[in-house]
């Protein structure tokens, strides 16, 4: 019999997907690839974010 909890603990590993930071690696905003994500995951409906 399998383990429930195992179970749950591995969908929601699997389920997770990484979320863009508005903030590029030096800690300066840098919308460039959120807006670029959210205009491939909306077919481009999304509004760009500027701040």
């Amino acid at each position: 019999m399998r383990n429930r909890q195992k179970q749950r603990e591995l969908r929601r590993s699997q389920k997770k997907e990484e979320t863009i930071d508005k903030r590029n690696g030096c800690g300066i905003k840098d919308l460039t690839a959120y807006n670029a994500v959210l205009q491939i995951k909306t077919n481009g409906k999304a509004n760009i974010a500027l701040r």
